[in-house]
């Protein structure tokens, strides 16, 4: 989402989204925190799912700008611009 949202483009010197997936990868180990690893898991809970998605295209977007491959204007908090385009699925009451 964060590489879609910041439209970051390809670059030939490493393959093409490489340092993006690196940078997700450690996004996500960085929100286990050491009491659930002493637990097993390697991954945050899945009843975070959608801080855990947030957080992780936030901080891959913020990548794409700061190597200046977004295409679009940088925002001025990447985990807010990301906020306002995630579906929320919420539904208001028929009655």
């Amino acid at each position: 989402m964060g590489r879609f949202l910041s439209r970051t483009q390809r670059f030939s010197r490493t393959p093409p989204t490489e340092f993006l997936r690196r940078e997700a990868a450690q996004t996500l180990a960085d929100q286990v925190t050491p009491a659930q690893l002493k637990l097993g898991p390697l991954y945050p809970p899945q009843s975070n799912i959608m801080e855990t998605e947030i957080k992780t295209s936030a901080r891959v977007a913020r990548v794409g700008f700061e190597s200046n491959l977004a295409r679009v204007a940088r925002p001025a908090d990447c985990e807010a611009f990301i906020r306002s385009h995630v579906y929320k699925p919420e539904y208001r009451s028929l009655s």
